[in-house]
């Protein structure tokens, strides 16, 4: 189970990307998109989102608990991200 502070680290860390997400979707509109033929620029952005939220999360858990997260813990990351995906649709709606 995630305690307080990785909690707290996981929240920061989707509050951090629920940010960066007009700036992403800017750059997929800019011409990013083409070059990269992208098909559904706010499917790709929430798989972007998805995608950095994972890995910070497991590099954050690594550098304040000094080893992975195990099987229980990253499964209940994964829970916090999945019930936050609303925020993030919401925040790529609010963009594009």
């Amino acid at each position: 189970m995630l305690d307080e502070k990785m909690r707290g680290s996981l929240e920061l860390i989707i509050d951090q990307v629920v940010t960066s997400l007009p700036q992403r979707l800017y750059l997929l509109q800019r011409g990013e998109a083409a070059a990269l033929q992208v098909k559904n620029e706010s499917d790709y952005t929430l798989g972007f989102a998805h995608g950095a939220i994972r890995p910070g999360f497991h590099s954050a858990f690594i550098m304040l608990r000094g080893r992975p997260p195990n099987d229980e813990e990253a499964m209940e990351a994964e829970s916090v991200t999945y019930n936050r995906t609303p925020e993030l649709r919401n925040a790529i709606f609010k963009s594009g």
